[in-house]
């Protein structure tokens, strides 16, 4: 099934972080679903989020979005940046590769913000965010969604669970 992308599979407004976020469920292996199975899926993505068609192939795409997730991923560890410093140096010296140029200049952007250390992992989905809020205490992506869920399958848990010990 070819990938649709959605306006909430943009959350960040941050290249690097929503093309990470082509992985969903990363830390569930059963449930994992990487969006991007073909370059079909590859220029959806790029044209749903306003950039160039992507001068590369799948794989390189995939690579480059791995070693962004890994880096984000790491927290204070901050693991992989030798691999981003690479990849951003390869992208910088092909004159005619602006997708990556674009993907990998975002990373860089972020990872020497403040904003860096905002960077947080959906509790539910899985997903890079930045957490904005004031007292940085988010846990999902998207309260509505993720946090929905959340909250929904607590409460299926504790109701049933009250059942079964009243009988």
């Amino acid at each position: 099934m070819a990938y649709t992308p959605h306006s909430h599979h943009f959350i960040n407004g941050i290249p690097c972080l929503d093309f990470a976020n082509t992985v969903v469920w990363r830390n569930n292996p059963q449930r994992c679903e990487d969006r991007l199975s073909d370059e079909r899926d590859l220029s959806a993505w790029a044209g749903a989020a306003s950039l160039a068609r992507p001068e590369m192939g799948l794989a390189g795409a995939i690579a480059m979005r791995e070693a962004i997730d890994r880096y984000f991923r790491s927290g204070a560890k901050r693991q992989g940046w030798a691999e981003l410093v690479r990849l951003y140096a390869a992208a910088l010296a092909a004159p005619d590769r602006h997708f990556p140029r674009i993907i990998l200049h975002s990373a860089f952007a972020l990872a020497f913000s403040p904003e860096a250390e905002r960077v947080k992992v959906c509790g539910n989905c899985g997903w890079l965010f930045i957490d904005r809020t004031r007292n940085g205490n988010k846990r999902w992506c998207i309260a509505e969604m993720c946090g929905s869920r959340t909250r929904s399958r607590r409460y299926y848990r504790r109701k049933t669970g009250a059942a079964r010990s009243d009988k």
